[in-house]
């Protein structure tokens, strides 16, 4: 700038001196006093320096102008604006056009905020796990669906590498596949996504994991809903005329001329259809109840106490180990039943021994584990189908019913084996 400013100064001078020399040499030729020779001389360079120097300050403040606005402009600063140059000069074009670029770096920076904000509500809301580490394989960036499948909060996991999760293979595992990845509780499988993506100019890896299983056995819910809603709704129609029919032939047949065997024959079938067609009907009220199922009316609630008063009800032998208190939204009307069936399911499996339930909690969710020592599982893969069943007077409803309650209150729900004996059911509950 310096340079500059000296380039014009000598520009200028050397453009003012031949016009101030002749004048100067007209003053000196003509019939005057030399006092007001000296004195008009004196008088024309002093205008010429008087001129200068303004038209140099103006240039340095424009000039500061500007370069304070271009500093502002660097540092992120797009509020100051520079003013005060003509429109019509070359100046003024300049500091047009800085104002101008100041303009679309603001609505830049404003747009590229409101799309950063918008992008962190996303990620945020979404049930997707979201993740991030930087070339050292160091998290970075980890979204809350990930928080609660690793079990630790944000702050946590930025201080761990993917080591430290064992999921290092992830870094070279195929994209756009199904992959195991485990927690703390058990290992799933997860849809995974992998990209890239430059972050202070550093290159940062993101990974998107999700749980397609999970809307798939949603998908496969409602299609058991729907076939067992319009099963119930024809056999109800058939069933409610039958047992109707039967009740009145056999009123009828009671009064007709029918030799005594006959009679007890004919009445005998006759009460037997009734009753079976009674209990058939019975038997599908149960899967109503599974195919219409309310949403779960949650609200603050002891789990230790609907886990006391599930187990007074029963009066089955169990050994609780459970935490003095644990709040949790739920509906208690709800959680209750699922665990009476859970309890059902392990005293049928070992009616002569005690059942052990445990109540474990954590920043990020509560788990409830119920345990038999019974023969364990022989078919895992149709733990939850509807109308599946083992037992000889089992309907098929109970732990498919449990799946919809705990998946209702965005729980997970889980049975296994017990590496010693028995079956280990497992409920686990978001604790927000």
């Amino acid at each position: 700038m310096k340079n500059f400013f000296n380039q014009l100064q000598r520009s200028v001078l050397w453009a003012a001196l031949p016009g101030n020399f002749i004048a100067l040499v007209m003053i000196w030729q003509a019939d005057f006093s030399i006092y007001l020779q000296a004195l008009v001389s004196v008088l024309l360079i002093l205008v010429v320096l008087v001129n200068l120097y303004y038209l140099f300050d103006k240039l340095n403040e424009q000039f500061l102008s500007l370069a304070n606005l271009v500093e502002a402009l660097n540092v992120g600063d797009y509020t100051l604006r520079a003013k005060g140059a003509a429109e019509s000069s070359a100046l003024g074009d300049l500091v047009q056009q800085i104002n101008r670029l100041a303009d679309n770096l603001s609505t830049t920076r404003f747009e590229y905020k409101e799309s950063q904000l918008l992008l962190a509500k996303l990620i945020k809301q979404i049930g997707v796990i979201i993740f991030a580490c930087d070339e050292n394989q160091k998290i970075t960036l980890a979204n809350p669906a990930a928080e609660r499948f690793f079990e630790k909060s944000e702050s946590k996991l930025i201080n761990h590498t993917l080591a430290d999760l064992n999921l290092v293979e992830l870094i070279d595992a195929p994209n756009n596949q199904l992959v195991m990845v485990a927690n703390k509780q058990a290992s799933s499988r997860l849809h995974l996504y992998r990209d890239n993506f430059r972050e202070a100019g550093k290159q940062h890896n993101l990974f998107i994991l999700s749980d397609l299983e999970t809307v798939l056995s949603h998908q496969e819910q409602k299609a058991w809903k729907d076939l067992v809603r319009v099963l119930s709704h024809e056999i109800n129609n058939s069933l409610s005329p039958i047992i109707s029919l039967t009740d009145t032939i056999n009123k009828i047949s009671s009064s007709l001329p029918i030799d005594g065997e006959d009679k007890e024959d004919i009445q005998g079938g006759l009460t037997i259809i009734g009753e079976r067609a009674t209990r058939l009907k019975f038997f599908i009220q149960g899967y109503r109840q599974l195919a219409t199922l309310p949403e779960p009316q949650k609200k603050p609630h002891d789990l230790v106490k609907i886990i006391s008063s599930s187990t007074e009800l029963l009066g089955y032998p169990c050994n609780l180990h459970l935490a003095d208190n644990c709040m949790v939204e739920v509906d208690a009307a709800q959680l209750e039943q699922c665990l009476i069936n859970l309890l059902k399911n392990a005293h049928e499996a070992a009616p002569d021994h005690t059942i052990d339930i445990s109540l474990k909690q954590d920043e990020q969710q509560v788990v409830i584990e119920i345990r038999d020592l019974g023969t364990g599982i022989s078919n895992p893969d149709n733990l939850f189908v509807p109308l599946y069943t083992t037992k000889k007077q089992g309907t098929g409803t109970g732990l498919a019913l449990c799946r919809q309650i705990v998946s209702a209150h965005n729980g997970v729900i889980s049975l296994s084996n017990h590496p010693e004996r028995g079956c280990v059911a497992k409920v686990v509950l978001p604790v927000n």
